[in-house]
């Protein structure tokens, strides 16, 4: 008896051990990152009034986001080569990248009601680094997400298909978060980045949506375009639909 419970325990305190593994390597550690003469630790708000840390505090944070900016841009250039090699039509037109400032990460862990710590917004904050690839047709949103699934040391934390399901107002493009491993200040991290896969045709419509959006917020207009935006949308996409029918046709 006294040997069954030994066996017992230990596999509970192995299983503790794996648990506790997988929840540090997904963990974003950024005390290292902090140089020690900011005496304020990592407090976003005390970070952002004093100009004079700022660059010295955030520095090596955003240049870990950038890093994994660059990785992934890296990965969609990869791809797009490997098409490019073979004389197949290539399933990305083109790539945008996006960093995020402090203020904006700030305002976002204000929005969400968190600590308002750097450590906080590297863990809950996703979209700091930000890569859109923008694809000619809609089946190539989804040869693209295949492709990136298909290499072992990413991982897909979150997935939101706005291709299938659109937005109320009409806006449509896949949104997933990734984990990319980057070797930076001589330790691996997996850092998160928001990709963003859209058609140019979805490109075209959210551009030109945040461009009403922008005027309407600024002219304090007070007419809700929701169901106008949605029919644009929807007029863009049966264009798109019936251009990548044609496309199918001469491919076959």
């Amino acid at each position: 008896m006294r040997k069954k419970t030994k066996e017992i325990i230990s596999i509970k305190e192995t299983d503790v051990t794996i648990e506790r593994e997988e929840m540090l390597e997904g963990t974003l550690e950024v005390n290292e990152l902090i140089p020690r003469g900011v005496r304020q630790g990592d407090n976003m708000e005390w970070i952002v009034n004093m100009k004079d840390q700022f660059s010295q505090t955030m520095d090596p944070i955003l240049r870990m986001y950038n890093a994994a900016m660059n990785e992934t841009t890296a990965r969609m250039e990869i791809i797009k080569d490997e098409f490019h090699f073979r004389k197949q039509r290539c399933p990305i037109h083109h790539i945008d990248t996006r960093l995020k400032s402090a203020d904006s990460i700030l305002g976002k862990l204000q929005k969400k009601d968190l600590d308002l710590t750097l450590s906080s917004a590297c863990n809950n904050i996703y979209d700091i680094a930000g890569v859109r690839v923008v694809c000619p047709y809609v089946k190539d949103i989804y040869l693209v997400r295949e492709r990136i699934m298909a290499q072992d040391d990413i991982s897909i934390m979150e997935e939101k298909d706005y291709v299938q399901s659109p937005k109320r107002n009409g806006y449509r493009s896949l949104h997933l978060v990734i984990r990319i491993p980057v070797y930076f200040m001589g330790k691996k991290q997996m850092v998160p980045v928001e990709l963003q896969i859209r058609t140019l045709a979805m490109d075209l419509w959210a551009s030109l949506e945040h461009d009403l959006k922008y005027k309407s917020l600024h002219q304090e207009c007070e007419i809700d375009f929701t169901a106008k935006l949605y029919e644009c949308s929807r007029l863009i996409y049966q264009a798109e639909d019936e251009m990548e029918k044609i496309n199918d046709l001469l491919e076959d």
